[in-house]
C-alpha cells in the first residue's frame, strides 16, 4: 500500500539507489515520472498509479499515513475490518497494523491515488503538545472536509518544496493535517509492539538493498546468532523472510509510485538479477512486478 519512506518509511535509500543507478548509467533522468517526494523530520508523499485488480495480502503499515483515493477503490480487509474507500474518499491508517488490500481500477484499468506518511517523531511530537483523549488505528472519511483537501495538499507541496519551504513551514503543515484529522477524531496510535521481530524489520526498512547479513544485525542487537534465531522463531519469523518482505514491499511502492524500470527496481532492493527479482515478487504477491502497471508505464531504453 504504499507506504512510505527513508526515515519516514520504507523507500528513501531504495528510491535514490534507484535514481543513482540510472545516473550511472547516463539514462535520460527527465524521461522518468519520478512519484516520490521525501523531507527529513517531515514525512513523504506520492501518486499511486495501479494497473488491473490485484489483492495485496499482508501489507504492514510502516509509519501514519493518509490515502486520497483519487479514482478506483480502494478494499483494506483485517480481522474486524472490512471497509470500501471509494472515489472522493480517504482513509487515514496508524503505524503497526497489517491489512490485505485491494486496489480496484476504474473501467478504464486505472487506479490513483494519492499519499502522505508522517515522520513518527513529528507524529509523537505533536501529541505530546496536543494531548488527546483517544487514538484509534484507522479512520475512513467517507466526505473529506474541503479544508482537510486543502490541508492535504498544501502538506504534499510542503514535502515536495525543499528548494523554498523552510523546514519548520514544513512541519506545520504536516501538524495541521494532524489537526484536521483530530477535528474529525482521528489520532494516530502505534499497533506497533517493541517486539524483537519488529525491531529487526524496522532496521532492515532503513535500507532494504543493503547486502545484509544476519551476523551483522547480531552484531547491532548484541546478541548471538543463535539468540538471534531462537528470538525471531518465537515469533514464527525468520530472518530471510523478514529480509524479503521488506524489499518486496519496497518494491512494490517503488512500482506504483514511479515509472523506474523494473530493472533499476530490483537493483535498488538488492537483486541483480531481475528473473530472480520477479520470482520473489511473484512468490510474495501472487502476481509479477508487471502486473502493477499493466505493462503501460515501463520506461524504453536510451
Amino acid at each position: 500500500m504504499n507506504v512510505a519512506v527513508g526515515q519516514h518509511g520504507l523507500l528513501a535509500n531504495a528510491f535514490r539507489r534507484a535514481i543513482g543507478r540510472q545516473k550511472t548509467e547516463n539514462e535520460m533522468l527527465d524521461r522518468v515520472e519520478y512519484g516520490v517526494s521525501m523531507r527529513d523530520g517531515v514525512g513523504a508523499t506520492a501518486r499511486i498509479m495501479q494497473r488491473n485488480r490485484l489483492r495485496l495480502s499482508n501489507i504492514v503499515i510502516e509509519q501514519p499515513v493518509i490515502i486520497l483515493v483519487v479514482r478506483g477503490t480502494k478494499l483494506l480487509k483485517a480481522a474486524g475490518v472490512d471497509i470500501t474507500i471509494k472515489t472522493g474518499q480517504a482513509v487515514a491508517l496508524s503505524e503497526g497494523g497489517t491489512f490485505d488490500v485491494i486496489n480496484r481500477a476504474e473501467d478504464d484499468g486505472a487506479y490513483l491515488a494519492r499519499w502522505i506518511a508522517f515522520d513518527p517523531a513529528l507524529v509523537a511530537e505533536h501529541a505530546e503538545r496536543r494531548p488527546f483523549p483517544d487514538a484509534q488505528p484507522l479512520l475512513h472519511i467517507q466526505r473529506p472536509p474541503s479544508g482537510l483537501l486543502a490541508a492535504l495538499e498544501s502538506a504534499a507541496d510542503a514535502v515536495a518544496d525543499k528548494e523554498t519551504l523552510p523546514p519548520d513551514i514544513a512541519r506545520h503543515r504536516m501538524q495541521e493535517l494532524l489537526v484536521w484529522l483530530e477535528t474529525l477524531g482521528m489520532r494516530f496510535t502505534s499497533q506497533a509492539s517493541n517486539s524483537f521481530g519488529r525491531n529487526v524489520r524496522k532496521r532492515l526498512v532503513s535500507d532494504p538493498g543493503r547486502n545484509w547479513e544476519s551476523a551483522t544485525l547480531c552484531r547491532e542487537f548484541a546478541v548471538s546468532e543463535a539468540t538471534f534465531r531462537r528470538r525471531l522463531a518465537a515469533e514464527n519469523l525468520s530472518f530471510q523472510q523478514l529480509l524479503t518482505d521488506v524489499r518486496m514491499s519496497t518494491a512494490l511502492s517503488l512500482l506504483q509510485s514511479t515509472s523506474l524500470p523494473i530493472l533499476h527496481i530490483a537493483q535498488a532492493v538488492g537483486y541483480e538479477s531481475q528473473s530472480r527479482f520477479a520470482a520473489r515478487f511473484r512468490a510474495r504477491f501472487g502476481f509479477p512486478p508487471s502486473a502493477i502497471r499493466g505493462h503501460h508505464r515501463e520506461p524504453v531504453a536510451a
